[in-house]
């Protein structure tokens, strides 16, 4: 489903090149568990960025399903992230002006589904993360964890093949974190849903059922 070849990454840092992501390679099949484990700083974060098209590699390839994803265009990218995957990021990144259910059907809008139909959906997985009675509320209205809860029902809503996460459970507490490893786990083996979790937790990177490190911007499996 995901092939990674020959992978760079470089910025340029007080006149000299900082290689982020250095020469890596991996190969994710369909319905992976998997995680990359590394310390801030160490290109896990900018790895993920490039295999989600979010950011440009210097060089190599990001396939997904066989397809080079810096060939397509814009607005092919943008339709292939829509369909395909979706992303839970180290910030939350509601939007201030919609309520909760609106921030989950957000991604609805830049898809086929409509949101109407998608609802129910939206509604269910915010009740399986402790929310059903926030539906109408506003992010200033919440804490830093339940927002953290409404941007990982939103990255469920469109019913994505594979889920980008970055430190998905970094201000989560202990029984929380627990509710969405469930939730994770609960998408992977009834509806294969591929999972690349970066984080800098060795806790929880021993839960998948694949372990890579990154350091320096390099990647090794563990």
């Amino acid at each position: 489903m995901i092939q990674v070849e020959h992978l760079h990454k470089a910025y340029p840092i007080d006149g000299k090149q900082f290689k982020a992501v250095d020469d890596v390679n991996l190969t994710i099949k369909q319905g992976e568990f998997l995680s990359i484990l590394g310390h801030s700083g160490s290109g896990k974060t900018t790895l993920l960025n490039l295999i989600g098209g979010l950011t440009k590699p210097n060089s190599g390839t990001v396939k997904i399903d066989n397809q080079d994803i810096w060939q397509l265009s814009d607005s092919e990218l943008s339709e292939l992230r829509n369909e395909k995957m979706n992303f839970i990021f180290q910030f939350s990144s509601l939007i201030p002006t919609l309520n909760v259910v609106d921030n989950v059907l957000l991604p609805a809008t830049f898809g086929k589904a409509k949101k109407t139909d998608l609802y129910d959906t939206a509604v269910e997985l915010l009740e399986m993360m402790g929310l059903a009675n926030k539906l109408r509320a506003y992010p200033s209205q919440l804490s830093g964890g339940q927002q953290r809860r409404v941007a990982i029902c939103r990255a469920f809503i469109n019913n994505p093949t594979i889920i980008l996460a970055d430190e998905p459970t970094g201000d989560l507490d202990e029984e929380t974190e627990k509710e969405v490893l469930n939730l994770f786990r609960s998408f992977n083996e009834k509806k294969k849903t591929t999972f690349l979790i970066v984080t800098h937790s060795s806790d929880l990177a021993g839960k998948t059922d694949r372990q890579f490190r990154m350091t320096s911007g390099r990647l090794e499996s563990l």
